[in-house]
């Protein structure tokens, strides 16, 4: 049942996106793990096996090769992303193209070891997010600049049962690099309306420090929080082969914990901790240990590919993330007190795309898919829904030697 397949020296692909696709589709959740499943909207990832890449979504599929197979790649990423409205104090919040474009690079290898046992080694990343504003921001404290990295290793093994069952298991280590920023914006303005509505406003220190409130500049940095760190998790899946055209997965990839330990430090004076103002803890721009907890949901897929007619073939997935997992972003320090805290309040998703491939010839192959993304991505008071996703086109040249 092995699919054959042949050493790729050269791959061009070619990816055009009728309709740009957001970079925190599903939360901050990146689908750009190859650059073929680009073209068919991330549609059977976990049934199809046309080149390495597939591997990273289903171990499973490593049983489909019968050489060392490997792939490399790049997607694009463009969004446009635009805010408006108006913050507490009257100011206006709109802001244009507050996320950066990015680069989402991928590397694949596939080796069979026998006609029962594989094994495969993919580098990509499966979050991500970043998010920029003006330092002068009226909004400032829930924009500034939000970025967050990560680097997925995968290293998986596949077994084939029979001729019709394939089981495969992954591990997965992802170093993950993250840093938040907050400004004040009309935070001061506020603070100090909050102090002259509170019993503090009747003290001489509660007036002087309402005056210190209101003075602050839109640009002071109220919290800054960068770290590093690895998490570890594991992905596994089920191939099942009704016949050589028509293939049916299951894939599940677990949640990774990242515990970042790194630097905290706020510009905001230190007298404003006495008073339980909702603001971030202020420590006069000195530097201090933090401590925050980044839970990346785990994800389950159902997947099919069915080559309907010699050059036509159809495929689909319905995906589902735990997004419920990610309930709020809290650095704390080495004492246990809060630092900095932003509810999320994430709800579960799913995910469905549907594709098709038409095989030109040996050499070429077109694609094209839709998706429909149901989860919502949150940045502080702001909402963003995915919406029905892109439409996506591909064509792909291969170079056989």
């Amino acid at each position: 049942m092995s699919q054959k397949t042949l050493f790729t020296k050269s791959a061009l692909a070619v990816a055009v996106a009728l309709i740009s696709t957001q970079a925190w589709s599903a939360g901050f959740q990146l689908n750009e793990f190859s650059s073929s499943g680009l073209g068919r909207a991330y549609s059977g990832e976990g049934a199809i096996a046309d080149d390495a890449g597939n591997v990273s979504r289903n171990p499973a599929l490593i049983t489909m090769f019968d050489r060392p197979t490997f792939s490399a790649g790049a997607v694009y990423i463009d969004p446009d992303v635009n805010i408006s409205g108006t913050s507490p104090s009257g100011r206006s919040l709109k802001a244009d193209n507050i996320a950066p474009t990015a680069w989402v690079p991928n590397m694949h290898f596939v080796a069979p070891i026998n006609d029962q046992f594989g094994w495969g080694a993919s580098i990509t990343s499966n979050y991500g997010l970043a998010t920029e504003f003006n330092d002068t921001y009226a909004g400032g404290s829930v924009g500034g600049t939000t970025d967050l990295e990560t680097m997925n290793l995968n290293l998986s093994g596949a077994y084939r049962l029979n001729n019709a069952w394939s089981f495969g298991l992954g591990f997965n280590a992802v170093y993950a690099r993250a840093k938040i920023e907050r400004f004040a914006g009309d935070l001061g303005q506020l603070v100090a309306g909050q102090i002259r509505q509170s019993p503090a406003w009747l003290t001489p220190q509660g007036q002087a420090l309402a005056a210190t409130a209101n003075g602050i500049d839109s640009n002071t940095k109220i919290a800054h929080l960068n770290g590093n760190q690895w998490g570890f998790g594991w992905n596994a899946g089920i191939l099942y082969e009704l016949d050589k055209n028509n293939r049916y997965a299951l894939t599940y990839r677990s949640e990774v914990k990242i515990d970042f330990k790194g630097n905290y430090s706020s510009d905001l004076n230190p007298a404003f901790n006495n008073y339980g103002l909702p603001i971030p803890t202020a420590t006069g721009g000195a530097t201090q240990s933090g401590y925050l907890t980044l839970n990346l949901p785990e994800m389950w897929e159902v997947s099919g590919y069915n080559r309907v007619a010699p050059q036509w073939a159809i495929h689909y997935s319905l995906a589902y993330t735990s997004w419920s997992q990610f309930q709020q972003l809290k650095a704390t320090s080495t004492s246990g007190d809060t630092l900095f805290q932003k509810h999320e309040g994430f709800k579960d998703a799913y995910r469905i795309a549907l594709g098709t491939t038409y095989y030109y010839d040996d050499n070429w192959t077109f694609r094209t898919g839709i998706a429909f993304d149901d989860s919502q991505f949150r940045t502080e008071s702001f909402y963003l829904h995915s919406g029905p996703g892109p439409f996506l086109a591909e064509c792909r040249y291969d170079l056989r030697i």
